[in-house]
């Protein structure tokens, strides 16, 4: 039983991560989506790939 619970914590992981980043894609800053989910803006930052630099 405890592995179908780590699968479906893992999956549950996934789906927040999916959803953070559109709401990145999406124009919200990673400031204000930890600000609702009551973490660090780090916690976001490392979530998100970092963009590309301009040339």
């Amino acid at each position: 039983m405890k592995n179908q619970e780590q699968k479906n914590d893992n999956l549950l992981e996934q789906i927040k991560r999916l959803l953070i980043l559109s709401l990145i894609h999406q124009g919200v800053t990673g400031k204000d989506i930890a600000y609702v989910l009551g973490v660090d803006p780090a916690v976001i930052s490392r979530m998100t790939p970092p963009k590309s630099k301009k040339k």
